[in-house]
């Protein structure tokens, strides 16, 4: 199988992660008086209550929005490792897709489960792991992939899950949500090389009867050639037979008298083949 080179969506994704997170950054810190960095998480975070207020934007913004540096830093690397995969096997349309509806169902999840603000692309990342997970359990993945599909996540995924149980502020409700999704998406969505594309249909031109008069003499010219001039054993003898018996077969199929006579009479001139040769061939075509 091979997996198609890395396209931009992942690095696009990583830009814009870092752009926003570094722009809030900024302008957090560039003024005192009001605290930006608060007003951005309340209005740009998922939460509950966002979502009784009306801000239903927020499950997407969400995605786009990092505690501290430690912990963008930690969801681009993985995106960047599990988005190569992903969009090289799926593409970058339903890499995309998965992205975007694991990472908002996730937040959509953590909010129904828990009364905070939550932020960050880890529900997204999490559906992409959910992708890769159920891609291992179908029957047409191909071996190479073997190594980063199924059950071979699972210590990441319980690794992670257990960190979301022993750290605070990390939400496990998102990342369930995220890998429950992208497992559903991994599941019924079919990957590019599984995707069985209609071929198109060519017509093959057909040779006219003066092509295949020519390719007939273009053929027997040097087999003939060699035969005469090669030492006259039995077994050369044989191989003449059975190349003058195949000359009279092509030549009677060529169904043009002309045509078939004129190959023929130069195969005649060229002194490849005998007189006697000659009328019994004449007689065929």
């Amino acid at each position: 199988m091979r997996i198609s080179k890395r396209t931009n969506a992942t690095i696009i994704l990583i830009i814009i992660n870092l752009a926003v997170y570094f722009f809030v950054f900024i302008l957090s810190h560039s003024r005192r008086t009001i605290d930006l960095y608060n007003l951005i998480l309340i209005y740009g975070g998922i939460s509950r209550g966002a979502l009784l207020r009306g801000l239903f934007y927020t499950p997407l913004t969400a995605l786009f929005l990092h505690g501290n540096m430690l912990h963008i830093l930690f969801n681009m690397y993985a995106l960047f490792q599990l988005g190569y995969l992903v969009e090289g096997i799926y593409g970058m349309r339903k890499f995309l897709i998965f992205y975007f509806v694991s990472g908002i169902i996730g937040n959509l999840t953590a909010a129904t489960m828990t009364p905070y603000i939550t932020i960050g692309s880890s529900s997204a990342i999490f559906g992409l792991v959910g992708v890769l997970f159920a891609l291992g359990f179908k029957k047409d993945t191909p071996v190479v992939l073997k190594s980063v599909t199924g059950l071979s996540l699972l210590p990441i995924i319980l690794l992670n899950l257990m960190f979301g149980l022993m750290i605070p502020n990390i939400s496990n409700s998102a990342h369930v949500g995220g890998l429950i999704a992208g497992s559903l998406l991994g599941w019924f969505v079919l990957p590019q090389y599984a995707i069985v594309r209609k071929p198109r249909v060519s017509r093959v031109k057909q040779k006219s009867p003066e092509e295949i008069a020519r390719d007939i003499l273009l053929k027997y010219v040097p087999i003939l050639n060699a035969l005469k001039n090669s030492r006259q054993d039995n077994r050369e003898i044989d191989e003449r037979t059975v190349q003058i018996a195949q000359l009279r077969k092509e030549l009677s199929e060529l169904a043009d008298y002309e045509l078939a006579y004129k190959v023929l009479g130069d195969l005649y001139r060229r002194n490849l083949i005998t007189d006697d040769e000659f009328e019994k061939l004449r007689k065929f075509i």
